[in-house]
């Protein structure tokens, strides 16, 4: 068992220029920061630029999420439990992975947008309304949830009779019932505070739960806990567009994207990390898919296609070649 992968961390507000790193895994903010509502002071509260709240922001689709985000006009709230620099670690290989919270929330300010960071780890239930909390001490509201965030400790290529009862209790606990009960935190808050009418929540989804691959975990497919989980994150979107019509709830699959913990995976992985686009491209997609009128709420999109028809052939490829450079990821 990894101690990345499945010790909390302690979760606390961090304005994310005031970080000391403690041990792996472990941080201890200075003492102005425990006080400190917010990184730029207190106007931030009061901005008039849409929050969006990003959890697993650290690296990945996450990071590229809210830096897209930025650029179309939002401030961010930034979660995950990589805080800063070199304390994530692959559980496939023992490598320590690029991305933190705070450097996501550094290009967030590159681009014009504001960024709070709130460390919170998705298998810490207790912590889910105390560390919206936080996020809303940060920034004041949040108008968008990105459910982000997934499990991604060993057992996604296990079969289940050769997995533990504890893995199957952290995926379903990381993959659906942490997104469940940060969904109900939000709708809680805008409802309360009447903003439900321009509130918005993006699901972060996978063909995992839609659709039964042609081979089992370890052979090409995916794991029966991970498809399981993944068919219940995809219906929250669902549900909640039956609840609370007015509120505008989205599913996006990214399809293969080649995050930074897939070109670190080797041989298993292989194919996604030569075939599949950067990160960044399926930012752009979610910033374009939050800003399209015309897509019908509950509705189900898959980024890659979607971006190629939002763009163009010729912009889109663009993009593509710019992206493969990383001329879009500082």
């Amino acid at each position: 068992m990894h101690p990345s992968v499945t010790t909390p961390i302690s979760t606390f507000l961090i304005p994310c220029q005031k970080l000391v790193a403690g041990r792996r895994n472990s941080l201890i903010p200075s003492p102005k920061a425990w006080c400190d509502a917010s990184w730029r002071g207190d106007e931030l509260s009061m901005t008039a630029r849409p929050v969006a709240l990003v959890t697993g922001a650290s690296r990945g689709i996450g990071r590229a999420i809210a830096i897209a985000l930025a650029e179309s006009g939002h401030d961010l709230v930034l979660t995950g439990r990589t805080v800063v620099e070199g304390s994530a670690v692959n559980p496939a290989t023992g490598h320590v992975l690029p991305g933190s919270l705070r450097s996501t929330a550094e290009a967030v300010e590159r681009r014009g947008g504001r960024a709070h960071c709130v460390a919170a780890d998705i298998l810490d239930l207790d912590d889910v309304d105390s560390s919206f909390e936080r996020c809303l001490a940060a920034a004041g509201r949040v108008d968008v949830l990105v459910n982000n965030a997934v499990y991604v400790g060993p057992g996604n290529d296990t079969l289940l009779v050769d997995g533990s009862p504890d893995d199957v209790v952290r995926r379903v606990t990381g993959n659906l019932t942490s997104p469940i009960l940060l969904t109900r935190a939000f709708l809680r808050h805008v409802l309360a505070t009447g903003r439900a009418e321009g509130a918005a929540i993006i699901g972060v989804t996978s063909d995992a739960g839609q659709r039964t691959p042609d081979s089992p975990a370890g052979r090409g497919g995916w794991s029966l806990v991970y498809a399981a989980s993944k068919a219940g994150f995809h219906r929250i979107v669902d549900m909640v567009t039956v609840e609370h019509p007015s509120i505008r709830a989205i599913n996006v699959n990214p399809g293969f994207v080649a995050t930074e913990r897939v070109l670190d995976s080797g041989v298993g992985l292989e194919w996604v990390a030569r075939h599949g686009v950067p990160p960044s491209v399926i930012g752009r997609a979610v910033a374009a898919i939050l800003a399209d009128p015309d897509l019908p709420n509950g509705g189900y999109v898959h980024a890659q296609p979607y971006l190629r028809r939002h763009l163009g052939d010729h912009e889109y490829e663009a993009l593509l070649d710019a992206a493969k450079a990383g001329d879009d990821v500082h």
